[in-house]
């Protein structure tokens, strides 16, 4: 449970639970487009554009193999853009619990970093950079216990004017196997995001940085963005464990809220 826990909280920082989007990665932002890390495991290639401060928060509950629960919220995640290819970002799974409604809520641990996103595109690939490191901040239950270091790669690519194909290489530090030693373990996401009006839908695959009796856990997930105004999107993703590692299902929901400078 403490690994599954601890797993979930750095994948909260690693991809601020995030998906591709079928919009420029780098450009000024002019209220147009919303770039948000939420929802999915993927996070896209882009940053929120200079001078934004964005703010997003979700909840997530998992149904384990042994018919036990794992949740957490409110799951922050504040970026804050330096420029229009740089932004910073603090984040937090917030208060995990093995249960779903009547819970005893454990402090989680606090991540800190930031995203660099490169400034050209080769061969139309959006290519940017996250890392960081997570604080052993939380209740002694959910917390790894040590300054663990985070990176990921993000790469995407558009495929005409409304698709886009995304992937992330995740690395962490994390216990798992072994409750008394750290291990370096490797993650990829793999999403088809789509844009229309003020839907994005999307399709995932994903592999957890996380191992749980020497297997790697295996997930698809499919969900949806939903701007319902010029600053404001709410989400929603389902998610289905593909072997016995991996939690049965799980689901989560979200809001993602900015202040653009005027």
């Amino acid at each position: 449970m403490k690994a599954f826990l601890a797993c979930a909280m750095a994948i909260v920082f690693l991809t601020g639970d995030g998906t591709a989007r079928a919009q420029p990665p780098a450009s000024p932002d002019d209220g147009t487009e919303m770039t948000t890390d939420r929802p999915g495991f993927n996070a896209p290639a882009a940053v929120v554009g200079a001078g934004v401060v964005q703010l997003e928060l979700g909840w997530s509950t998992a149904h384990l193999r042994d018919r036990t629960y794992a949740s957490t919220l409110p799951q922050p995640l504040l970026r804050v853009g330096v420029s229009r290819l740089i932004e910073l970002k603090v984040a937090s799974a917030g208060l995990a619990a093995a249960c779903v409604l009547d819970c005893q809520w454990h402090g989680a641990d606090v991540s800190v970093g930031g995203r660099v996103v490169l400034p050209i595109e080769p061969l139309g690939f959006a290519i940017a950079a996250s890392g960081g490191v997570s604080l052993p901040t939380g209740n002694f239950e959910v917390s790894s216990d040590h300054v663990d270091p985070q990176g990921v790669l993000h790469v995407d690519h558009a495929l005409g004017g409304s698709l886009e194909l995304s992937y992330n290489y995740q690395v962490t530090r994390i216990l798992d196997d072994d409750p008394d030693r750290a291990f370096t373990r490797h993650g990829h996401g793999l999403a088809l995001g789509g844009s229309a009006g003020r839907w994005t839908p999307y399709v995932g695959l994903a592999w957890r940085p996380q191992h749980v009796g020497g297997r790697v856990p295996c997930l698809a997930q499919a969900g949806t963005g939903v701007r319902v105004a010029r600053d404001v999107q709410v989400d929603i993703t389902l998610d289905h464990g593909l072997n016995t590692v991996e939690p049965s299902w799980g689901v989560s929901a979200g809001v993602s809220v900015r202040h653009r400078p005027r």
